[in-house]
């Protein structure tokens, strides 16, 4: 029976990179626990937050609730900052006598932004976590505690000591795992000797090159195997260095060969000037597919990144490897990076033209796909530790340094002017302008028909995905957002910048086009074409430029209570109307004039359109935006103020009444038609009342949600 003081401890992982799918396996986590395991008899659990999200919302508090002695978070990249110290100042108030560690890579780069006075970290260790745990747990054990916060780095040289992994510990995840996850994880080794200057892993210190002996490399795959069944999974060893040593490469590929899993593909990452031709023959054997971090298809670039000690023949070893992969049906995957430091406008152009020819112009198409990644500046990486020499050497330009304290870190990671030669938007263009049509070439050239086929192809699908005009949206208003931010742009000139952008007014315009034929929205009306015309990305505030062409309402205020309806309200309520050239119309609550703008697109220079807004700011606003057209008038004015627009024949209300006043109705003429929102917050119907004589006739369109009226009757002003 365990002891009463057994001592507790809490390995959490924070949750992976961005917004994509899981891996399953957390195997660091596993690693860190085995280790802890063989020091002391402390209980450990390993928590992963990514996986706790198929129980509902995941509660820090339910989590911790049984009391953890020891709390080990995760700091594993630059991206899980900001989080990983929310976490912990949660788990801090929760269990405020525990011992809070992290590690990872950013805790190993920048150990100061963990340890610090008032930070609720107690410790931060410095490359391989196993041993200053494990010595964590025993001091926890003998009630001694360590003075020094910073611990490491101690790597461990022999990594056969710290299997076999035990999934046991993942139990709880095994039931609904396939459904969080899109594949499975392990690791067989650690560390890269090479010095490639965009990467993190000399952050911990230790970077030699140490493997599970081969055969027991193996027996782990079929331990994960056994536990979960990888019949439906990929398997992605997740070694920053597969194979490093060709005797070990061979031999552990002959044994994966002999002893294949049952995972529909394994999937790991080898150099382009390591591997041979047997390699590829080995894992065509074993159902292996292996990837390349080739970075560039310049010379010069890929000397500045630093890929490789010696260059001559590397990209041609390069097409030879496609070769390979094409005779021995072995499907592969590269990658390269656009707008690395130094990068110029003839580099890009260059590399595109290589990956060009190394994917799309051989007549048996290819068994490769591209991830065209943008450059991102990580702490510890070469880079960010010899930032000043970089700047001077190739007038790169960091806008947002450290990124990783602010919001929006995968755009700030990302907003750097490449060289003196190309600034940051350039780079982003050509990446699109260069790079697109090889990505949708290889979609159609994807010649590989052997196992797991689809999950290249999902791989090509989604490289596609990040080209797409509602990307690329993202990408530009995260651009206009940040420049106001940081005081590159003053307030008073946001609304120019934004209407001299020509690129923004195209990429919104597609990125709309597309949402409106995807909803099934568009018609060969005028209203379609209003929809898809008008910039409906300089009526929001900066920070919903990125979801502009959504089909949902954007907010204008800060209470949530303005908004902008979302395209399909605006296409029923005008269709609805029946709007057509030469009506004079009116827009109720027309907060920054969005409605009025397309209106005045819809009625013509021979209607007109008058919007009523409530809101001093948002009117002044409206006024702004709908200054170019001169059939257009606005007024700050409750909407119940009905003798500014008695008689009009189209009204629209973009905010929902209780009930249908009958001041509106009264106002209506002889064929005019009234469109708005009746009910309450929770219960709303469409309605439609359209004037015939001495009666009015009522319709209901549907269950629809606006925001309520908060208006009462109210002085004018022009």
């Amino acid at each position: 029976m365990p002891r009463p003081d057994r001592p507790r401890v809490l390995l959490l992982w924070p949750g992976g990179l961005f917004a994509g799918g899981a891996n399953f396996g957390v195997p660091q986590m596993l690693l860190l626990a085995a280790a802890i395991r063989r020091a002391t008899d402390a209980q450990v659990d390993v928590v992963d937050l990514d996986m706790e999200r198929a129980f509902g919302r995941v509660d820090l508090a339910r989590i911790v609730e049984g009391g953890y002695d020891l709390v080990g978070i995760s700091c594993y990249s630059s991206y899980d900052y900001l989080k990983v110290m929310a976490i912990a100042e949660r788990i801090r108030d929760l269990l405020p006598r525990a011992w809070l560690v992290s590690g990872g890579y950013h805790a190993s780069a920048r150990p100061d932004e963990l340890a610090f006075d008032g930070s609720p970290f107690d410790f931060v260790v410095v490359g391989d976590g196993e041993r200053p745990l494990a010595r964590l747990a025993e001091a926890l054990a003998a009630g001694k505690r360590p003075l020094n916060r910073v611990l490491g780095p101690e790597p461990v040289l022999e990594p056969k000591e710290l299997v076999p992994y035990d999934w046991s510990l993942l139990e709880r995840y095994r039931p609904i795992a396939r459904r969080m996850a899109s594949q499975a994880e392990i690791y067989l080794s650690r560390g890269c000797p090479y010095d490639c200057s965009f990467c993190m892993e000399r952050a911990k210190r230790d970077v030699s090159w140490r493997a599970l002996e081969p055969l027991q490399a193996v027996e782990e795959l079929h331990r994960l195997d056994r536990f979960l069944d990888l019949s439906r999974w990929t398997l992605f060893v997740a070694d920053a260095l597969f194979g490093m040593k060709r005797g070990w490469r061979r031999e552990f590929l002959s044994e994966l060969a002999r002893r294949p899993l049952r995972a529909r593909k394994v999937w790991l990452l080898i150099r382009l000037d390591l591997i041979e031709e047997e390699d590829f023959a080995l894992m065509a054997r074993a159902n292996v597919g292996p990837g390349f971090g080739l970075e560039s298809g310049d010379l010069g670039q890929l000397k500045r990144i630093r890929k490789a000690g010696k260059l001559e023949g590397y990209l041609e070893k390069m097409l030879t490897v496609a070769d390979w992969a094409r005779n021995h049906e072995v499907a592969f995957g590269a990658n390269i990076i656009v707008g690395h430091p130094g990068e110029t406008e003839q580099s890009l152009r260059q590399s595109a033209r290589f990956m060009q020819r190394l994917f799309v112009d051989h007549p048996r198409g290819t068994h490769g796909f591209l991830s065209v990644d943008p450059f991102r500046l990580y702490p510890g990486s070469p880079i960010a530790e010899e930032r000043a020499r970089w700047e001077s050497e190739t007038g790169m330009k960091v806008h947002r340094y450290p990124w990783w304290q602010d919001g929006d870190q995968d755009f700030l990671a990302e907003w750097i002017d490449p060289s003196a030669e190309l600034d940051f938007r350039t780079a982003e263009r050509l990446r699109i302008e260069l790079f697109a049509p090889i990505l949708t070439a290889i979609s159609q050239r994807f010649a590989y028909t052997g196992p797991a086929r689809d999950y290249y192809m999902r791989a090509v699908r989604e490289q596609i995905d990040l080209i797409t005009p509602r990307r690329r949206l993202r990408t530009l208003g995260l651009y206009h957002l940040w420049r106001g931010l940081s005081g590159q742009v003053p307030p008073g000139e946001r609304a120019a910048e934004l209407a001299h952008d020509t690129e923004l007014g195209s990429v919104a315009a597609a990125a709309r086009s597309g949402t409106l034929e995807k909803k099934g929205i568009a018609a060969d009306d005028a209203v379609t074409r209003a929809l898809a015309s008008v910039p409906r990305e300089r009526f929001v505030p900066s920070e919903s430029i990125a979801e502009s062409a959504d089909d949902r309402a954007l907010s204008l205020s800060d209470d949530g209570g303005s908004t902008i309806s979302a395209l399909h309200a605006y296409a029923i309520a005008f269709r609805a109307l029946g709007l057509a050239a030469g009506d004079h119309f009116v827009d109720l609550g027309g907060g920054s004039g969005y409605g009025a703008a397309l209106a005045c697109q819809i009625v013509g220079t021979s209607g007109s359109v008058l919007t009523l807004e409530l809101d001093a700011v948002l009117a002044a606003q409206a006024r702004d935006h709908l200054a170019c057209h001169p059939q257009a008038r606005v007024l700050q004015a409750s909407a119940h103020a009905v003798e500014a627009w008695r008689g009009a024949s189209r009204i629209y209300a973009g905010f929902a009444v209780e009930r249908m006043p009958q001041a509106w109705l009264d106002a209506l003429p002889e064929g005019g038609v009234l469109v708005a929102p009746v009910g309450t917050a929770t219960d709303q119907r469409l309605m439609r009342y359209q004037r015939h004589a001495d009666r009015i006739e009522s319709e209901a369109l549907g269950a629809v949600r606006y925001v309520p009226d908060r208006a009462s009757p109210a002085a004018i002003s022009e």
